[in-house]
């Protein structure tokens, strides 16, 4: 059990996300002193006890981390700042509130690392954008030189992961900038895949039990796609991509597909700067499926191995081999789709660094046009159990794999567009969309920099509404369970139309 003792301060969520690092899921007990002479009650045998105090003066904050085990202590050299350093002289409360818990943050780090003699790539950055953080310091007119300081000095993020993150910003920046709040990215959620995989934590039902409901489910979505729409066409907004995801949209029958797909283009007018649909499952793709997406105007597709080892394929649950991968693509580009993505995921059981060879070599020979690479990350909801965390202090095979893949996505001319990351990720990492030049999902960079109103439709699905001029983004969440969602869906379409109508009052 891991004991956190605050004094003089309330931030123990933010030092949280930093103990977690290291020490995975394991119970954090919170206590609050005055002084450290009071914690030494605390201090036993068995327990692991960190203390973070602050202390201020008229110029000063001072920060200690502290570190008892087995009853002896561990302190890191305390950090010192003036409260206007990093903030402007006429800092509002809430700019020094955010310095200091950044410098809290990074106290703790310290200490773990420290002591653990462990560090990780993105340093104190917890966030699931951490490319945002450089669009932020572009816009105030950073150069390169500072954000990389900046980066690594204040956030403790490795060199190699801040450059990663200019070059992404980069190429990002190209889509993003050209802001129109009248111009749309548009979700629509397919909650049902043929089985569910071990490590999966989305929302999707399993055709085999849940097959009847999926005639009502398509019904209700298409009447809620239609209902908003009307809203969206009369106040004349403009779409520029379309996401079908899940779930496995292509689990459901290719008269459903093309139900959905047709009502999805009369809607909204049919001409998208982007177009894709997820058939992640191969299989769930057949030559019908792949016709009714063409025909559709579907222009990306994205059809994902995860690994190309059979074995890992079985184990995981994923009910396709490596053989049906290579068929589903060859037939995709036998029907013409010419920007298909294909994802892996870093860190599957019982996999290192010679199955992830084999799976990237693979792959080359397929030659897809983007390939996005996650790490594995285990949630609550998944079926697979996170390792205990004395594992997570050695040396994982994700942090070499991600290394190596990085090293062969530029050998075969792949750059990285797009970066996120999740909670529970494998050593803190992150997931990275390669591509040819030119085969960027747009959609992807806007769902994830978060600089345009995203519309979703489904069960589970969230509508994110932008408002530039206030920096801020309001949501709307659908009801997640199935059968809710087909007897409620006019609720749903009177929330989102009433946040809608919020963003884009007369």
């Amino acid at each position: 059990m891991i004991k956190l003792i605050t004094i003089n301060h309330s931030y123990t969520y933010d030092l949280s996300d930093i103990i977690k690092m290291y020490f995975g899921k394991e119970v954090i007990e919170f206590y609050e002193c005055k002084a450290l002479e009071e914690c030494q009650s605390f201090f036993e045998v068995d327990n692991i006890v960190l203390i973070s105090s602050l202390e201020e003066t008229d110029k000063d904050i001072i920060c200690y981390s502290r570190l008892i085990t087995e009853k002896r202590m561990t302190e890191h050299p305390s950090f010192s700042m003036l409260q206007h350093t990093e903030a402007s002289p006429k800092a509002e409360v809430e700019d020094i509130a955010k310095l200091t818990k950044k410098v809290l943050k990074r106290s703790m780090y310290k200490l773990l690392s420290s002591h653990y003699k462990k560090e990780f790539p993105w340093g104190i950055l917890t966030g699931i954008r951490p490319i945002k953080l450089v669009h932020e310091l572009l816009d105030k007119g950073a150069d390169e030189c500072n954000i990389i300081k900046e980066l690594t000095s204040s956030y403790l993020i490795s060199k190699e992961r801040a450059e990663l993150a200019l070059d992404i910003s980069d190429i990002e920046r190209q889509y993003i900038m050209d802001v129109d709040d009248k111009r749309l990215s548009i979700y629509v959620g397919i909650p049902f895949c043929p089985t569910r995989c071990h490590y999966c934590s989305f929302t999707s039902n399993s055709i085999k039990t849940c097959g009847a409901y999926v005639k009502d489910y398509i019904d209700r979505l298409v009447l809620e796609i239609s209902e908003v729409s009307k809203y969206l066409h009369d106040i004349g907004t403009s779409v520029e991509t379309v996401y079908i995801g899940g779930g496995t949209p292509t689990s459901i029958s290719a008269e459903q597909l093309k139900q959905l797909i047709d009502c999805i283009n009369t809607c909204f007018g049919g001409s998208y700067t982007e177009f894709t649909c997820e058939a992640g499952r191969p299989d769930t793709i057949d030559r019908e499926k792949l016709t009714v997406l063409k025909e559709g105007g579907i222009t990306r597709l994205s059809i994902n191995p995860q690994t190309m080892n059979d074995s890992t394929l079985e184990a995981v649950g994923r009910g396709h081999n490596s053989e049906q991968i290579v068929e589903s693509f060859k037939l995709a580009r036998e029907l013409g789709f010419d920007n298909i993505n294909m994802d892996i995921i870093l860190g599957l059981p019982g996999e290192g660094i010679e199955e992830l060879k084999y799976t990237l070599d693979k792959l080359k020979e397929l030659n897809p046009d983007s390939i996005t690479v996650h790490t594995m990350a285990i949630k609550r909801a998944s079926i697979l159990i996170e390792q205990e965390h004395k594992n997570i202090l050695t040396k994982n095979p994700a942090e070499e794999m991600m290394e190596y893949t990085m090293a062969f996505m530029q050998k075969i001319d792949m750059k990285p567009y797009y970066l996120y990351r999740q909670k529970h990720m494998l050593h803190n990492m992150e997931n990275i969309g390669f591509c040819k030049s030119g085969k960027e999902c747009i959609y992807n960079i806007q769902i994830i920099e978060e600089r345009q109103s995203n519309v979703a439709f489904g069960a589970d699905a969230v509508t994110k509404a932008v408002f530039p001029k206030e920096n801020r983004i309001e949501r709307q969440h659908n009801i997640k369970d199935l059968r809710l969602y087909i007897a409620r869906t006019e609720e749903m379409v009177e929330d989102k139309l009433k946040l809608l109508k919020e963003l884009w009052q007369p």
